[in-house]
Formats: structure tokens, sequence, C-alpha cells
């Protein structure tokens, strides 16, 4: 087995994930249907139905598709429940991925390599945008999966707030060129100060937790945690910037909710967050007007933080051939078309596709956040051995986060415990 390969299995908490070859049970010219199953971590039944009915197209066509079962594991556990059911023979046809742990899966030799579909007219490669795929890529032209759901998360905020306060908007900030992290800062505490709001903005997903949402605020500083995916920058001056200027919003301007708080920002608590736009579905019940803009700008060159889930084919699925070609079916043009995300294909980065996904706010302002951005965004070369290094780190980062924390000596503090397991993955 290979160093590296070890290393995404423990970083996956799961120990004995040994992946032999594809041994298929596909049997070629077989005339009985063939049953596939789809993992994923949403519970929402419409996005579950619009495959299912995907699928249904598929097998008018292709009647050797069987049942497609659909199995959703919570998000929370989804890398540690599926490494188990790879090690023990259970192997899934088709599944998702999350952006952080893409190294980890491409790096175990679980997926398929499903680069032949380059040459699909059908699938169309080139209306792919190349800096959404590249962490799905080998060395040597490999390709496995394909970024369904990619999308710069947005600034969603008040709008009525904003104009109780007084204070211009993101978005009018954002056509004087003006909407930068520090207006956002400043924003918040105005909010805050006029007394609209409890807390000025919020990154609720991060939470003190998960800290590949904190990569939009390093992003802002041109900060990586992680530069190539095998170095520790947290004791880089950017890096260090990034999280003086968190703390200070915490700790001086009380404009973010410090640890053991939390935000709501449907009830109307907060006046902006960042997150992905489909969490504008839990304020239809809203009382206040809202919108979104796009992430705001640092002082050096725009990358936003794009928040991203891949569709992967397994490499010891029941049936490789059928569940490419559908994989194929379910990300084509159409496909991409059909689901409910902002999908990584050309000839979908049109206002009318985003404004049909996202109603609940201008498409003209939709179309700036969501997918100009998408332009300037590159993936994050994570580690393989992320998921063990965010629970590694994250007892020191924890750290940071009190008042008169001596930031420098504790970021340091986390290279002590980062540099071992990235020199072991």
């Amino acid at each position: 087995m290979r160093k590296t390969q070890r290393a995404a299995i423990a970083a996956m908490a799961i120990a004995g994930l040994a992946l032999a070859g594809c041994t298929s049970a596909e049997t070629p010219g077989s005339e009985e249907p063939v049953d596939l199953t789809m993992t994923l971590w949403t519970a929402d039944e419409t996005i579950i139905a619009t495959f299912q009915e995907l699928a249904d197209e598929f097998r008018a066509d292709n009647p050797e598709l069987g049942e497609l079962t659909i199995e959703t594991i919570p998000f929370a556990d989804y890398d540690a429940q599926l490494s188990i059911r790879l090690s023990g023979g259970d192997s899934p046809d088709l599944g998702w991925i999350v952006e952080s742990a893409t190294p980890a899966w491409v790096d175990s030799g679980a997926l398929l390599d499903i680069s032949s579909l380059k040459e699909d007219e059908s699938w169309n490669f080139e209306d792919i945008i190349p800096n959404l795929y590249s962490e799905l890529e080998g060395d040597d032209g490999e390709l496995y999966g394909y970024p369904f759901a990619g999308t710069t998360h947005p600034i969603i905020y008040n709008a009525t707030a904003f104009e109780q306060a007084g204070l211009p908007t993101p978005n009018e900030l954002f056509d004087q060129g003006a909407w930068t992290w520090e207006a956002l800062r400043g924003s918040a505490k105005a909010l805050v100060d006029a007394g609209v709001v409890t807390y000025g903005f919020d990154i609720p997903q991060w939470g003190y937790t998960s800290y590949a949402l904190f990569t939009p605020f390093l992003k802002g500083f041109g900060a990586e945690a992680y530069p190539g995916g095998t170095q520790c920058g947290y004791t880089d001056p950017a890096t260090v910037e990034t999280f003086e200027f968190v703390h200070g919003m915490i700790f001086e301007d009380g404009s973010y909710p410090a640890p053991g708080n939390t935000s709501s920002f449907p009830t109307g608590d907060t006046g902006m967050y960042l997150g992905a736009p489909s969490t504008l579905a839990q304020l239809a019940d809203s009382t206040f007007e809202y919108d979104m803009a796009p992430q705001p700008k640092g002082d050096v060159e725009y990358d936003p933080f794009i928040g991203q889930a891949s569709m992967v084919v397994f490499a010891d699925g029941a049936a490789p051939d059928l569940a490419t070609r559908l994989f194929a079916f379910l990300t084509s043009e159409h496909g991409s078309e059909t689901l409910p995300y902002v999908a990584p294909r050309y000839s979908l980065q049109t206002e009318e596709f985003i404004g049909n996904l996202y109603p609940q706010v201008p498409a003209e302002h939709a179309k700036e956040s969501l997918l100009d951005t998408l332009e300037f965004a590159n993936q994050i070369p994570y580690p393989v051995a992320f998921p063990e290094l965010s629970t590694a780190t994250k007892p020191v980062l924890d750290g940071v986060w009190v008042a008169g924390a001596d930031i420098e000596s504790q970021l340091a503090a986390v290279c002590d415990v980062v540099d071992p397991i990235l020199e072991k993955q």
C-alpha cells in the first residue's frame, strides 16, 4: 500500500481501507438489468427525485439499468461511513465527494478514471470550466470526477437592516469598486453600533470547527493554510494578519459571534453571512428584505472561495461501465441544467439559468455573485491528510479565539502539530 494511501486512510479515520483492483460483477451482454447505488449527503426529497427522474430518462435508452438506489449518509459521517463500506467490499457505484476530501479520495485508488469521456462529444468536455476540475485530475491526464455543484459562496445580507442603519449596501459598495474585506468589517460594526442587529457578520458553517470554511477569510488576505497541500502556512504573515482581522471583529468590534454564541440570520439578528446559495431556502418566511453580493476583495489578486461537490464513479462498483455511462448522462449539459446547482459549464453561465435557480434575489446580483466570480475562483490544493489535520489542529486553534490571545505563538503551535502529519502523508 502506498504511503500516501495510508495517509488518506488515516485522514478518514478508518483503518484497513485496502482497495483491490476493480472486480466488477458486470457481465457484457447480460440480459438482466443491473441495479446501481449512489451515495450522497443530502436528504432533500426534491433533489433525490430529480436524480431518479434523470435515471428514468437514461433507462429508456439503456434498459440494462435496473433500479438506482440513492442512499443518504449524513455529511458529518460521510467519508468515514463510505470508507467502511469500501473496506468491507460493499462499494457503491456512484457518489459525491466534497472538495476538502478530494485529494484523499483521488489518492486512495477508490475512484474510477473517467477520462475516456473527454472524447465523448455528447458529454462535451470542452464546455467544463477548467479551474473547477483541476483537483480532480491525476498526474497523467486521469479524470476522477465532475464538479456538479460549485459556486463561490456569496455574502447574503439583510437589506432592511442596512436601510435602517443608513448604510450603503454591499451591492452599492460593489458597484463603486469599494467592496473589500475592510469595508465588510466596517459595515458589520456599523450595523451593530446602530442597534439594528446583534451581529454584523458570520460564516455559520465555519463555527470554529470546520476550518475549510475559514478559507474565505484566508483568501481575502492572500493566505493559505497549506500552501501546495504540502506545507504549513499558519505562521506566514498573511495568515497571521487574517487571524488578527477576525479576532478584531470578535473581541474589538463585537460584530462577529464569539465562541459559544450562535447567530441566526433568518430571525433578523445578523446583518450579513457568507454561505452556500442553497441556504436561501431557509429564508422563505423571513420578515425582512435580503439580497446577495459577491465575496469582497482584499489587497491581493481576487481569488474568492468556492465550495464544491463532485460526482464520482467508484472503481469497485458492481458495473463500472454502466455506472460511467449513467454518470455521463447525469453530468451532461442536460443533466447539469436539470439539477438545482450552479453548473461548471460555460453554456450555463447565464443570467437566465441562475435567475431560475435563485429567484429570491435579483438575477443580475445572483449572476455577479455566483457566475461572474467563477472566472477568478481557484480550487484549493488541500493536503491528502486534510481530514486528519482538521481533527488534530482544532484544539490548538481554539486557543486563538480568546480575548488577549498571543495569535502568533498560537499559530506557531498549530504548525508544530501540522508538520509531522504533512511529512508522513
